[in-house]
Order: C-alpha cells, then sequence, then structure tokens
C-alpha cells in the first residue's frame, strides 16, 4: 500500500474545503492592501500542517512564503520560528536573527521585509513557541492592517490552557480587527470510509478507534495490517518495522533532534545515510523540510523516540552533541542544552545552560531563561557552593521577570543556604537584601521587613 497524506484523496483535501476558502479570502484582502491574521487551531495529528502547506503551495508562484516552526526542544531555542523564516533571504532580517536581535529589532525588519507586498508568513506550532518568537508575534498582530501580509499561526489547541503563555497572545487579539480564528475538526465517519476504500479495514471500526483523527487513521492504514492496532504508537512502529534495520536507525536519530535534523548532521552520526534517507522519505515516515528531513508528524517522531532504550539514547545525544560542537561551537545553546541534559553529560550542561540563558534572558526570553537555569542547576550538585548559590541566583532574578515572586523567593532562598554553606555572611546577606522586593510585590510585609533586617544583622560585624 502507498502512503497518503492523512487528509487527502487523489489531489483533493478530505473537509476541508471551508477552510482553504477561508484563507484564500483572507489572502484576497490582503492583495486588496489589508493585511490579515489567521490563526488556526486543532488537536495533533488533525491535519494543520497538510492544510497550510496545501494552501502555500497554491499561492507559491505568485507570492513570497516564508515558513517557520517552532521547535519541541524541552526548552525552545529563542526567535526559532523567525530563524526558519529568514534562512536564505539574506538582508537586515537574517542578520538580525543570526546576530541574536531582540523581539522589536526583528519586528521591524520582518515589517520592512514584508513591505513589498503579497507574502504569507506562517508560523507553526505556536504552543511551543518562546517568549521572544510571542512578543514578535504581538507586534505582527496589533499592526497586521498596515502590513501587506497573511500571516498564518497553527497551534495545538489542547496544549493551550489558561495559563499557556499563548493563552495571553490570543486573549490580547480576541477582537483586533484583522485577526480570524479557525478550527479544524476531525474527519466524520464518510470522509474515514473513503480514504479507507479499498483497504481491508471496517470503516466503522476504524472512526471509532480514531476519533476521525486523520494522523491515527492514516497511520493505521499505513501500517497495511488486517487489525487496528490499539494504539497510534503501534501504528507507527509497526510501520517503521518495515523498513530496513539501517533506515530503522536513521529514524531513531531524527527522533531525538527535533524539530528537523540537516543531512551533514546526520551523516556525521550515522553512517552511509544516502539510501537510507531515501528509503525513509519513500515510506512516508520522513519529508524534506528546506534542506533537511523531518518527521511527518510529530507524534510519529515521539513514538520513535519513545522506542529507543535508555542507554541508545544517551548515546545518540553524545554524538548529536559532539558532531554539533565540533561543527557550530557555541552558536546554537538552546539546541546544544538539550542534547547535553539527555546526553547525560553533566560538565556539557553546567558550560551550556547558562550560557543559553543568558542569550535567552537578553531576548526577553524570560522563562527560557529560567528552564536554562534550572536544567543546569540539576546537575550542580558537584559545584562548589557560592557557584551554586550564583545559578541560584540568576535563576531567582528570571522568575522575577515572569512576574514568579513565588519561585524566585524559592530560589533565592536556596542561594542564602548556599552561601551559609560556604560561609559567605556577606553574599548571604546579599541575598537576603534581594528578597524584599519579591517579598513586597507578594503582600508579605513582615517577611520583607525581616529579611531586610536580617541583612543588616550578617553585614554589622563586618
Amino acid at each position: 500500500m502507498h502512503s497518503r497524506d492523512a487528509t487527502m484523496t487523489g489531489r483533493s483535501l478530505l473537509e476541508r474545503e471551508d477552510v482553504l476558502a477561508a484563507l484564500g479570502g483572507a489572502f484576497s484582502e490582503v492583495k486588496a492592501g489589508r493585511g490579515r491574521v489567521v490563526l488556526v487551531a486543532g488537536e495533533a495529528g488533525v491535519g494543520k500542517t497538510t492544510l497550510v502547506r496545501a494552501f502555500c503551495d497554491s499561492v507559491r508562484r505568485s507570492s513570497r512564503v516564508l515558513e517557520g516552526s517552532c521547535e519541541a526542544l524541552a526548552t525552545p531555542r529563542p526567535l526559532g520560528a523567525f530563524v526558519d523564516a529568514a534562512d536564505g533571504l539574506g538582508g537586515a532580517l537574517a542578520a538580525l536573527v543570526g546576530e541574536g536581535g531582540r523581539p522589536h529589532e526583528v519586528f521591524s525588519a520582518l515589517r520592512d521585509e514584508l513591505a513589498s507586498g503579497h507574502a504569507v508568513v506562517v508560523v507553526e506550532d505556536a504552543h511551543w513557541a518562546d517568549e521572544a518568537t510571542l512578543d514578535v508575534l504581538r507586534m505582527l498582530f496589533r499592526r497586521i492592517e498596515s502590513i501587506p501580509a497573511l500571516v498564518i499561526v497553527t497551534y495545538r489547541g489542547e496544549e493551550v490552557d489558561s495559563e499557556h503563555r499563548l493563552r495571553v497572545l490570543l486573549g490580547d487579539v480576541a477582537t483586533a480587527s484583522g485577526v480570524a480564528r479557525l478550527a479544524l475538526q476531525p474527519l466524520s465517519a464518510a470522509a474515514v470510509a473513503e480514504m479507507a476504500a479499498g483497504c481491508d479495514i471496517d470503516a466503522t471500526d476504524l472512526h471509532r478507534l480514531t476519533s476521525g483523527n486523520p494522523f491515527y487513521v492514516r497511520e493505521v492504514l499505513d501500517a497495511g495490517g488486517s487489525e487496528i492496532p490499539a494504539t497510534v504508537s503501534d501504528a507507527v512502529l509497526a510501520r517503521a518495522a518495515r523498513l530496513s534495520a539501517e533506515a530503522r536507525r536513521v529514524l531513531e536519530v531524527v527522533s531525538i533532534a527535533p524539530p528537523r535534523m540537516e543531512p551533514w548532521l546526520l551523516e556525521a552520526v550515522c553512517d552511509d545515510t544516502a539510501g537510507r534517507v531515501d528509503e525513509c522519505l519513500a515510506s512516508g515516515m520522513l519529508v524534506e523540510h528546506g534542506d533537511a528531513f523531518a518527521f511527518r508528524h510529530e507524534l510519529a517522531r515521539i513514538a520513535i523516540e519513545n522506542a529507543i532504550g535508555p542507554a541508545r539514547r544517551r548515546t545518540l545525544h553524545r554524538k548529536l552533541l559532539a558532531a554539533l560542537s565540533a561543527a557550530n561551537g557555541d552558536s546554537e545553546l538552546a539546541r546544544l542544552a538539550h542534547h547535553a541534559e539527555a546526553a547525560d553529560d553533566g560538565e556539557a550542561v553546567l558550560r551550556i545552560a547558562p550560557a543559553a540563558a543568558e542569550q535567552a534572558a537578553r531576548l526577553g526570553a524570560h522563562r527560557e531563561a529560567a528552564a536554562q537555569y534550572s536544567r543546569a542547576l540539576r546537575f550542580a550538585g558537584v559545584l562548589p557552593p557560592r557557584e551554586r548559590a550564583d545559578l541560584f541566583e540568576r535563576l531567582s532574578d528570571a522568575f522575577f521577570n515572569t512576574d514568579d515572586q513565588v519561585d524566585s523567593i524559592a530560589a533565592r532562598k536556596n542561594a542564602i543556604e548556599c552561601y551559609r554553606e560556604a560561609g559567605d555572611a556577606a553574599g548571604e546577606a546579599a541575598a537576603l537584601s534581594q528578597l524584599v522586593s519579591p517579598f513586597a510585590c507578594r503582600g508579605l510585609m513582615d517577611d520583607a521587613r525581616a529579611a531586610g533586617e536580617g541583612a543588616v544583622a550578617l553585614l554589622e560585624p563586618l
């Protein structure tokens, strides 16, 4: 059986005609001089990427298309989506994202880049976006009517709860003109039956077991068996099992390096990959994404990654860390920190994660900075108390900059304990004095006063 796209039969998208028409209508308004934003929400595997690619393919010959994706790294790369979008453009936008420009600078460069008109900007998987990317989107959304572009942002609705940072952005633009929302629904029983036509599978049972999720449907069909796998992971693994052992190793390596892998990096970890990559592409498990390879669906990547044994997973991450470090030095800090932690390389984490945190903080991505400092502290038991105290203080500052006084206070208290362990009264007093502001922000005035008085008491004998 040949692989088929999740919601496609022949050349038509199943049950997506109205949504495609809405995107087309929005782009017509862009051509008339009014910029538009379309937010496309849907559960994982419902076909957001398929829909957006189909639309972009329909306008690519007559209009510029800038595409970027947010990353499924434990700590996202700052401005990752705009790094992708600027790839190959040259000019001010590419220079800024390459040099770590701040969000307002990136927005200004993007606005200038789009001034020529009739462009489509795609930001996929915004539920993984870092704060710097969200800041650029916020500025873009608020000024969209004066920018001749259609901005399409996709995200998983089920992952954006009331406290998610993307939810704040969505709330900010809830009544904004020029911003529309589209929700992709699972397929009907009739559409699933059409996809399953000619397969030895009961279409009614298929719809019931998959709830019409196009990814689940496609994976079950492509597994090719007469029995429906119990879970989508079973379907993905059954499909992968049909490949050669060498091709499965390629899948494993690509799975642990989201969102995509460059050919040179894959070659550095797996020898003689050319034919094996072709096998993975032919099977539909991997797709070409620009000059890199990626899984067609994130759920498939996760299923393959989860099936790798812990020891082999650490070994692969070590190889990727070594290859990336040798090729790029420390130019991709968030990516390097991700692989260093997964490789259980404490020395590398303690070297890279704080630098990644500082980079994120400079870009205004303070939650990512906090996550990187937390990553470093998970390996900091080998450090002297004063160095641990410094990491805790930086973590406290990062939390405070995200308006999280509770965690800021907790981190500062840990720093105080480290200074106390080191016998550093001056450091302990300084850390106590830094507790005054977060205590006061929480309305804990007695605690704030006690912290200040405690600092004075420590300093007086000195």
